[in-house]
């Protein structure tokens, strides 16, 4: 399947640019949703680019029809409200308003306009917004956010029929994605990151456990279950949408934890005494209540030279790499990493460590997939494992050459473990809304 070199206005326009950005290496965040009150804010596009030696938070929005001078200041407002001071406002024709970037550019609001779709992506280049270390990655991101706005929109239709399952991974998303946007600072959104995880711990399995006949448990600890088993040969999307929810959660700690690091570069306030030595003050409270876990994976974060760029790392292996490398193929794929994320490619194994230090796990998060090549992420939903086999197809060039097989004995294995994922997800994305 074949995405239009032109996106249609909404959503298509709307994964589009974000994927200029994502392709270009920076964290990307998307349709927040501001409600208390109810009709705050809703905002497109949230992006960090922290390869900078201060990391560069931007608003932006998309317009595929018509807009206007109180479009632009609506943006400006949200940007102050937010305390965000980099914004951009993406449309696809002037409407004779020429003069608004002129207007707008003091303001912190790049006006951008793409008529051409051809140089879209040299026009982003141009106007400073972030370069591609390769073009085909604005694709694969396009496909990616197809799967997860088809994730979100199952998981909102199988609330309506009333699954409890369903209804707790539509309130799951909303947490993740919306209720933490607001908070003031880095450790409160961990302590809400962390609250709803908790009431989560299980959410995949006590689903199945539903689809299975029985009754919705959060907190279950038992993987037998018929559904649960077939999750992980490719079925379900519905459980496989619940999966994509518990490892958003894990990714949106560790960006949290990034963020609280370079806030707090000589880590976090201590107990002292009041100015007038009566009293003992703890700052940071929230911080100190946070789990062990995560205060030993923060010690250990502080450590790593890169530490800034491993949230953007884990977005781009989870839901562009599919969660999974190619063990007779990791030289290459490492360096390939490493220029996507700007982590020196001799890094990357302790990168890929990161969920194991902040969520430690019996045997690790890694593990081999059979008879093959592939070392995956546990968890790792099977339609987006599809959009990295794709990645993978397009990288080798397995399509004018599909035969690995001198190079590995299990290579034909893996050949058709990538094959199965790919079909997968192209099922997922052609079947009715």
């Amino acid at each position: 399947m074949e995405l239009p070199d032109i996106p249609g206005a909404g959503e298509q326009l709307e994964d589009y640019v974000a994927a200029l950005f994502q392709a270009s290496g920076q964290f990307v965040e998307k349709s927040i949703v501001g409600s208390d009150p109810a009709d705050l804010f809703e905002l497109d596009i949230v992006t960090m680019d922290y390869a900078h030696e201060e990391a560069i938070r931007r608003l932006t929005e998309v317009k595929g029809g018509g807009w206007g001078y109180t479009d632009l200041f609506k943006v400006v407002g949200w940007m102050q409200y937010l305390k965000i001071q980099h914004g951009a406002f993406f449309i696809t024709r002037w409407d004779d308003r020429e003069t608004a970037p002129s207007r707008m550019r003091p303001l912190g609001l790049d006006v951008v306009c793409f008529d051409d779709f051809e140089a879209a992506p040299e026009h982003f280049s141009e106007k400073g917004f972030g370069t591609f270390a390769a073009r085909e990655l604005i694709e694969l991101w396009r496909h990616s956010y197809g799967v997860e706005r088809r994730f979100v929109k199952l998981i909102h239709k199988r609330a309506k029929t009333g699954e409890e399952g369903a209804k707790a991974a539509k309130t799951y998303h909303r947490q993740i994605n919306n209720g933490t946007f607001l908070a003031r600072a880095p450790e409160e959104s961990l302590a809400l990151l962390y609250e709803a995880y908790g009431e989560h711990p299980k959410l995949t399995r006590g689903y199945a456990h539903e689809l299975d006949g029985g009754s919705f448990d959060p907190q279950s600890e038992s993987a037998d279950s018929a559904s649960y088993k077939a999750m992980f040969e490719g079925k379900y999307p519905e459980l496989q949408a619940c999966a994509y929810l518990e490892h958003r959660a894990r990714l949106s700690i560790l960006k949290a934890a990034v963020d609280y690091a370079l806030a707090h570069p000589d880590g976090a306030p201590e107990l002292r005494m009041s100015e007038d030595r009566k009293v003992w003050v703890f700052q940071g409270l929230t911080y100190h209540a946070l789990p062990a876990t995560f205060h030993s994976g923060m010690a250990w974060l502080r450590e790593q030279p890169n530490f800034r760029r491993y949230a953007t790392f884990w977005q781009q292996l989870l839901w562009g790499w599919g969660g999974f490398y190619l063990d007779d193929r990791e030289e290459q794929e490492f360096e390939w990493m490493s220029t996507y994320s700007g982590i020196p490619v001799d890094e990357i194994p302790t990168a890929l460590e990161a969920l194991d230090r902040f969520f430690p796990t019996t045997d690790g998060w890694f593990v081999t997939a059979g008879a093959t090549d592939v070392r995956m992420v546990k968890m790792v939903p099977w339609i987006f494992q599809g959009i990295g086999a794709h990645h993978r197809r397009v990288q080798y060039g397995l399509n004018d050459q599909p035969d690995l097989s001198g190079l590995n004995p299990r290579s034909w294995y893996t050949l058709r473990d990538l094959a199965k994922r790919i079909n997968c997800a192209v099922d997922f994305l052609l079947s009715p809304s």
